[in-house]
C-alpha cells in the first residue's frame, strides 16, 4: 500500500511539473473563417490563408529584461549603497588630511614652544635665527590649528 501511495504522489509531482511544458507551445497559428472570425490555435486548420505566430519562451524573456533593466539603470536600494560608500570614502579621505594637518601642527609646536632661540634653514641653505615675534605668532597659529580640528 505505501509503494502505490509514493509512485502516485510522484507521478502526480511529475506530471504536474512536466505538464505545463508541454503544453506550453511556442508555435501558434491565427486564420480568419468565411465569416471574417479570427481564430487562434495550436495546430492550423486546413485552410491555405494560415498565418504562423511564434511566441517567446517565457521562463527566459523575464530574467532577460531584468539584467537588462539591471544593466541600465541601478534600483534605489543599490544607488543609496553606492552614495554611502562614495560619502564614506571622502569623510575617510577628510579625516586622513586632518589626521596629517593635526601632526604637523603638533610637531609645530613641540619644536617652536620650548626653545626661545629657533634656527631656520632657508632654501638657498643660509641658517637665520627666526625673531621671537615670528616664533610666537607661528607657535599660535599652529596652537589654533590644533584647538580647532585635533582636541574634538
Amino acid at each position: 500500500m505505501r509503494f502505490v501511495t509514493f509512485f502516485t504522489i510522484i507521478s502526480i509531482g511529475t506530471l504536474t511539473v512536466w505538464a505545463p511544458q508541454s503544453a506550453a507551445q511556442e508555435e501558434v497559428y491565427r486564420w480568419v473563417d468565411d465569416k471574417g472570425v479570427v481564430h487562434f490555435g495550436d495546430r492550423p486548420p486546413q485552410q491555405a490563408d494560415v498565418e504562423k505566430i511564434s511566441i517567446p519562451d517565457t521562463q527566459t524573456q523575464p530574467a532577460a529584461n531584468q539584467e537588462a533593466a539591471q544593466d541600465t539603470q541601478p534600483n534605489l536600494a543599490q544607488q543609496l549603497r553606492e552614495e554611502r560608500a562614495e560619502a564614506r570614502k571622502e569623510r575617510e579621505a577628510n579625516a586622513e588630511v586632518a589626521a596629517k594637518s593635526c601632526a604637523k601642527a603638533r610637531e609645530i609646536v613641540s619644536q617652536l614652544e620650548p626653545m626661545t632661540r629657533v634656527m631656520v634653514t632657508h632654501e638657498d641653505g643660509t641658517v637665520t635665527r627666526m625673531d621671537d615675534n615670528d616664533r610666537l605668532e607661528k607657535l599660535d597659529e599652529a596652537k589654533a590649528v590644533v584647538a580647532e580640528n585635533c582636541d574634538k
